[in-house]
């Protein structure tokens, strides 16, 4: 154990340390090629009131991913004391985001049709248009999500998770 670096993630640490912890950490990651992380919060704006932290700060999973290229953070499974659970060995669990979720537009909408498109910058003077998805709502209330997560990473990905 040790060879292992830790870092605090709290919101006071961070907040404590301007984020510094957290940039430090993104550059651990980089350096040694993965991180395993213990559940943080991310503080809405009442919630980093309550306790006192000078701001909000961001998603840590987030500035992770984007600051060494989305490889993989790996979470240990997480126990509740009286549930037993259906494994005998330790499970870790791989979520990998880039952009994704974190950089997602969305937008609530009643029924109708949502296209999502695609316009290529590739020739320049020549817009090349792809349909990407496109389907009817018919429902009176409807939440649209739009995200992507770049391909030039999931070699990386695929590297680092089968050569452990």
């Amino acid at each position: 154990i040790s060879d292992w670096e830790f870092f605090d993630l709290s919101c006071k640490a961070r907040d404590e340390s301007e984020d510094q912890v957290l940039k430090d950490a993104v550059k651990a990651g980089a350096r040694i090629g993965a991180i395993f992380k213990e559940p943080t919060i991310t503080p809405t704006a009442s919630q980093a009131k309550e306790m006192g932290l000078k701001k909000a700060w961001g998603s840590p999973n987030g500035l992770m991913r984007r600051g060494w290229n989305g490889i993989t953070i790996s979470r240990d499974t997480i126990h509740i004391k009286g549930i037993k659970l259906g494994f005998k060995r330790p499970v870790l669990f791989e979520r990998h985001a880039v952009g994704g979720e974190y950089g997602a537009a969305w937008k609530t909408t009643g029924p109708g049709k949502l296209e999502t498109r695609f316009y290529s910058a590739k020739v320049p003077g020549k817009v090349e248009c792809v349909e990407v998805d496109s389907r009817d709502l018919s429902d009176d209330h409807n939440v649209c999500v739009v995200y992507h997560n770049p391909l030039d990473n999931v070699k990386d990905l695929a590297h680092h998770f089968f050569s452990r």
